[in-house]
């Protein structure tokens, strides 16, 4: 160890070189062909990332080697950034070393980065902020830094001596990518600056603080894949760079626009599943935020707690808030901020509107209110907030609203329209209490208003006709009163009113128009209640129409379910498509095969394929059936 002061190289480290870079040089300087070469003449094994060295013995030994002062080469080391990222509480005195943790958050180990632009330079070396993860872009050449060939995909080694090229000779220099993205570059060089001068990430957050925020909101952005493909795409970065790069890129603009920039993206990340296979609760929105932020604060830098807790204040509605929440757990401002937030509970809305609880979520996917519903466990239970502006308005327009009967009597009408009406959403702001359907004055009066400026019916009627006539003649197709005043509220049927009559009940419709609305009108009707086998029979198996007895027997040998309403059966649509998609008839299965009648009967004597309902199973059977299943078996049977 006596004679290494006399080794013939003598290089000088440049401004922000890193210590790798200077032990690279020198094996340059000397011939070697690898770098470990030249550190096996200290005596000593050194760890296997020299920028992460620290005081000790191996640092002793480049000392000599090298003949530089020991701090001197700790400063060429991440530990020159400890000051900067070892996170203290606030006013205590600064560390000079970085811990295994702070080394492992914030700077690269496994592999190397470098500017193929600056080291197209002379002197060509590497800095030490390339291992600085949060910044995987070059701000003054303004390309991003390479980790891998773009050509063979071979990683750069620590312990290669030319960092222009990788292991087998590709040029990396003409593989360089520009960023354009003003924003991007901005963003990451007030980052750099705040790196190298000792300078605040944001007014907010000072000194290590910013930086350890920095690495936590990376930390959820990469477990955010569309939040990074939608910056990928919006600032150009190429397919090479990696999540993690991107991620701190991400990182780096929500502090540039703090807390905008944050708050966006919060509303992506806690929709994001984690561990728990549950759906609501704080914990499994936003993760280990939560408790990252309050950490922080307990250290003395409250920005990211006070952010968090005025964004899960005004919009977190997928759980509920309450003490149990780290953030408000202590301090009475941020518990009464829980209690003026604007949601509130389902619980806590409906006992301030005298309602049923589940009374909250039918208003809710009425429309009444404003709120958002979840489902919460494996259990069919639910969990919902409702917005308190809503539940306000809701509130108002009970003090003057009026009971279903007085509505009938109001607009001449019978209860069950009335009824009928509001669960369609004719009539909006109808609320069930426990005395029974109310409705706002207000939406009263536009339903009789609408009526008054409807024309005048004079006494040519020609054309014309009443609803009574309507419901009589059309009714057992679907048509009611309710569904006629909604088509005259949307405008599908031309209207007049009775001028002696001041109510509903003396409203005309246009014959023509109620001609057209019929077949709607019958089509939701067999959406809502199923198809009457009279008109099933013509459209169940296209191109091909049957009579209602067949479909009939069909039912009894329960290859269709059908219901029987009073008289009449009734099948439902999804019946329907399960019917067609599992049988067909001889004629389509003949189709299929490319064979005729007299084969079919042939191999179904043979007992190649056999019908499920036909005259020799079901006497008095109209059509064989044919389950599809088998029909393509015995297809595949004939290609082979």
């Amino acid at each position: 160890m006596s004679d290494l002061h006399h080794l013939p190289a003598r290089e000088r480290a440049q401004p922000g070189e890193s210590l790798c870079s200077l032990i690279r040089r020198h094996a340059l300087a000397m011939g070697y062909d690898r770098t470990s070469q030249l550190l096996s003449v200290a005596g000593v094994s050194f760890p296997p990332h020299l920028d992460h060295l620290s005081r000790g013995p191996p640092l002793n030994a480049l000392s000599q080697l090298f003949d530089q002062d020991g701090d001197q080469l700790l400063d060429l080391t991440v530990h020159h950034f400890a000051q900067r990222l070892m996170l203290v509480p606030l006013g205590e005195t600064h560390l000079d070393v970085c811990d295994s943790k702070t080394t492992l958050r914030f700077f690269t180990s496994a592999t190397t980065h470098v500017c193929p632009l600056c080291l197209a330079e002379p002197p060509a070396y590497e800095r030490l902020l390339w291992s600085f993860r949060g910044l995987p872009i070059c701000t003054r050449h303004g390309c991003v830094l390479i980790e891998a060939c773009p050509y063979c995909g071979e990683r750069l080694r620590a312990n290669q001596l030319d960092m222009a090229r990788c292991h087998r000779g590709c040029d990396l220099i003409s593989s360089v990518h520009r960023i354009k993205n003003g924003e991007m570059l901005s963003a990451l060089g007030n980052l750099e600056m705040a790196v190298l001068q000792n300078r605040p990430l944001t007014s907010d957050l000072p000194d290590a603080a910013g930086f350890w925020w920095l690495e936590r909101l990376a930390s959820a952005a990469i477990r955010t894949p569309s939040w990074l493909s939608r910056l990928r795409e919006t600032h150009e970065l190429p397919a090479s760079t990696s999540d993690e790069s991107v991620a701190w890129i991400a990182a780096g603009l929500m502090l540039q626009s703090w807390p905008t920039e944050m708050n966006r993206f919060l509303d992506e990340f806690q929709t994001v599943a984690k561990r728990s296979t549950l759906s609501t609760g704080v914990g499994r929105s936003f993760g280990l935020l939560l408790r990252d932020s309050q950490h922080l604060e307990r250290f003395g830098y409250s920005a990211p707690a006070d952010a968090l807790r005025e964004y899960l204040a005004a919009h977190f509605t997928l759980g509920h808030l309450n003490r149990k929440v780290s953030l408000f757990r202590d301090g009475r401002a941020r518990q009464t901020a829980i209690s003026n937030r604007p949601w509130l509970t389902m619980t806590a809305a409906s006992k301030r509107l005298h309602l049923r609880h589940g009374a909250i979520a039918e208003l809710v996917n009425r429309g009444v209110l404003d709120g958002q519903l979840h489902p919460a466990g494996r259990r069919g239970r639910s969990i919902g907030l409702i917005s308190r502006e809503s539940v306000e308005r809701l509130e108002r327009d009970q003090q003057t609203a009026i009971p279903k009967n007085d509505v009938a009597r109001t607009l001449g009408i019978s209860r069950h329209p009335v009824l009928e009406l509001i669960h369609t959403g004719t009539v909006r702001n109808a609320v069930r209490t426990k005395v029974g359907w109310t409705v706002s004055c207000d939406e009263v009066a536009r339903l009789a208003e609408l009526y008054r400026q409807l024309p005048s019916l004079n006494s040519d009627r020609r054309g014309w006709i009443s609803t009574r006539d309507a419901t009589r003649a059309y009714g057992q197709q679907g048509l009611t009163l309710a569904r006629i005043i909604a088509a005259v509220q949307a405008g599908q049927l031309a209207a007049r009113r009775d001028p002696k009559q001041p109510t509903w009940r003396g409203l005309f419709v246009s014959c023509a128009d109620l001609r057209q609305l019929i077949p709607q009108v019958r089509e939701a009707l067999d959406q809502q209640s199923g198809h009457p086998l009279n008109r099933l029979a013509k459209t169940l198996i296209p191109g091909r129409p049957l009579k209602d007895v067949v479909l009939r027997k069909w039912i009894e040998a329960g290859l269709l379910t059908g219901t029987k309403q009073g008289r009449v059966w009734r099948v439902m649509s999804t019946e329907v498509e399960r019917f067609r998609t599992s049988y067909c008839l001889a004629d389509e299965l003949q189709a299929t095969l490319g064979i005729v009648s007299t084969t079919l009967n042939r191999w179904i004597n043979a007992g190649r394929i056999q019908p499920v309902y036909a005259r020799r199973t079901h006497p008095g059977a109209g059509a064989s059936v044919f389950r599809r299943a088998d029909v393509e078996a015995l297809r595949r049977e004939i290609a082979v």
